[in-house]
């Protein structure tokens, strides 16, 4: 049994040694299997033989000449294993030293990106700062000007430099304003803006009102110049119709063209200025229809003022009346001026309102007073006079004066103006050289023949 049991330990030997000397190639895995196979086999035998001492003995020897050969074999090639060695632990050491200058670099790297880092980030928070600095600057900047134009402002509505004012504020709204609407500075400038807006808008009414005011002396300068002109043309007309011995009917309107190369008058000039500048400045905040009815307001309130003078109708006592008239004069040349000049402001239909008002409520002056005018021929006399000539001049200037005509004879105590004359009544006044050869009949039938012939003619007021 010991001798079976050596020689498959024998075989197991010589296995082994194939497996060694089969190495890696593919022969060796199954000379590995097939001792493996026989392993088994004797293993198992070995313990059935209760053989495991001299099992592990043989196990022993085996390994001893194993390690035999290995000493053999390390024998032969202990210098270069040395040598091996030696330079793997120089490479070791080296790799360590390495390895450190790695970690040391890294180290100064990680300092030098931290650095970096801190720099770069104080960097991005400067260019921010300056970003936030410019935008402050461009700001403020741009806020100086707006203040500086809301103080050019103000200083140009107290210089009463209105259109320069006017368009400041155009700027300011369209330019400026979107810019600083976002801050609140924008928004309160922008809440003061109606403000400037009425505080415009008043101080250009004030002068206008001022102007309003002013042009009393004015319009009376202009009544009394154009009443002198054509008392001048009256006696001129008288002077002519004395030296032709056949006289024709003509026309007030065309007697007044024929009578134009002898107008050598120079014009009252009216400065109008306040109430154009009143009127554009309206227009441009959008308020001419206020405007409009404010002006409307004025002007009627002022003629009612022109015409609640208070008058005697008494022989030496008819200046303030004649006065009257020449307000009167004066103020409707003003309002046909402003009507030529503006006519979507003033219209030909205002006007005429205006007149008729004039008409009626100085027809109620007369017929307050007709009593007193009838028992004094003298005083009838002269204010016949004075009507006749304002009924010319007012024609001369294109306003409808048939209702004049019946004025100046006082038909009855209610003062009809709309009465007209009888081819009679005008040939008796004529004779009672209380109506000029030249003066248009009013009868019914040559009344509509002669408002054919009738031609408007303006006053030549483009000074005003």
């Amino acid at each position: 049994m010991a001798d079976s049991i050596q020689q498959q330990l024998q075989q197991l030997v010589l296995l082994s040694d194939s497996v060694g000397l089969g190495g890696a190639g593919s022969g060796g895995v199954s000379t590995v299997e097939e001792a493996m196979e026989q392993l088994g086999p004797l293993i198992h035998s070995v313990y059935r033989a209760n053989k495991q001492k001299l099992f592990q003995q043989q196990v022993e020897l085996f390994a001893q000449r194993k390690d035999a050969e290995i000493m053999k074999l390390c024998g032969s090639y202990h210098q270069e294993f040395v040598q091996s060695v030696a330079q793997l632990l120089k490479v070791r050491q080296n790799t360590s030293e390495l390895q450190e200058k790695v970690v040391g670099l890294n180290a100064e790297l990680q300092q030098s990106g931290k650095t970096l880092y801190e720099k770069k980030a104080e960097l991005l928070s400067l260019r921010r700062e300056h970003r936030n600095i410019q935008a402050a600057i461009d700001t403020v900047q741009g806020s100086v000007e707006v203040v500086r134009m809301v103080a050019s402002f103000d200083e140009l509505v107290a210089s009463k430099q209105y259109y320069s004012a006017i368009k400041t504020m155009g700027t300011l709204k369209e330019t400026y304003m979107p810019q600083v609407r976002k801050y609140a500075f924008g928004r309160l400038l922008e809440t003061s803006i109606p403000k400037m807006e009425s505080k415009l808008q008043g101080a250009a009414l004030s002068d206008m009102k001022d102007w309003l005011y002013g042009l009393k002396k004015t319009t009376r300068d202009i009544g009394h110049h154009l009443t002198l002109r054509m008392k001048k043309k009256q006696v001129m007309w008288a002077e002519r119709d004395s030296s032709v011995k056949e006289r024709y009917f003509v026309s007030s309107a065309v007697q007044f063209v024929l009578d134009e190369e002898f107008d050598q008058d120079d014009p009252i000039s009216v400065e109008m200025m306040p109430l154009y500048q009143c009127l554009h400045i309206n227009e441009k905040l959008g308020r001419r229809a206020e405007f409009r009815r404010s002006f409307t307001e004025d002007r009627s309130d002022q003629l009612s003022l022109i015409l609640a003078s208070p008058v005697q109708f008494a022989l030496g006592s008819l200046g303030p009346f004649e006065s009257m008239l020449h307000d009167v004069i004066g103020f409707f040349i003003v309002e046909h001026n402003i009507m030529a000049s503006a006519p979507d402001f003033r219209s030909k239909s205002d006007v005429d309102a205006l007149w008729d008002t004039g008409i009626a409520k100085l027809s109620d002056i007369i017929a307050r007073n007709i009593q007193a005018i009838r028992e004094d021929a003298e005083v009838s006399d002269v204010l016949q006079e004075l009507l006749t000539t304002f009924t010319y001049v007012m024609e001369e200037n294109a306003y409808d004066v048939r209702k004049l005509l019946s004025l100046r004879e006082f038909q009855d105590q209610k003062c009809d103006i709309v009465q007209r004359y009888s081819d009679e009544e005008v040939s008796n006044l004529r004779k009672a050289e209380q109506l000029p050869e030249k003066s248009a009949n009013t009868g019914d039938a040559q009344q509509e023949e002669e408002d054919d012939d009738l031609v408007e003619f303006d006053l030549d007021i483009d000074e005003l």
